[in-house]
């Protein structure tokens, strides 16, 4: 991988960058990363209204940053969390309408809803 992008785990590169996921299950620490991220869905054009993201293990997929921020590593595997699987499911409402999003696990079916992580404005 090239340097500009393998900055090592905890430096900071697109691939390893976690100021939408961190800290897990909870609003990301960083007090900039609403704007950041408002901004880069800006940047990519084309009604994009959401992102999501893998490399910070949650317990639960869940949404930050008035759901634009979809954290969805829930470190399924024994050598992280050994968390319980789930799937983010994105059904594309058309152009004039809402975007179904659930989430998928083996209890059933959950809307996103559910899952929205609460930030505090100050």
């Amino acid at each position: 991988m090239p340097e500009c992008l393998s900055a090592g785990q905890y430096g900071e590169s697109p691939v390893w960058m976690r100021d939408y996921s961190s800290p897990n299950d909870t609003a990301p620490r960083n007090p900039m990363a609403q704007q950041m991220i408002d901004d880069a869905l800006g940047a990519l054009g084309h009604g994009v209204e959401r992102m999501v993201m893998g490399h910070t293990p949650q317990h639960h997929i869940n949404a930050a940053l008035q759901g634009k921020a979809w954290r969805v590593d829930v470190g399924a595997s024994a050598g992280v969390m050994s968390g319980t699987p789930e799937v983010l499911e994105i059904i594309h409402g058309g152009v004039k309408e809402q975007d179904t999003i659930n989430i998928l696990s083996r209890s059933g079916k959950k809307a996103a809803t559910e899952r929205q992580v609460v930030e505090m404005v100050l």
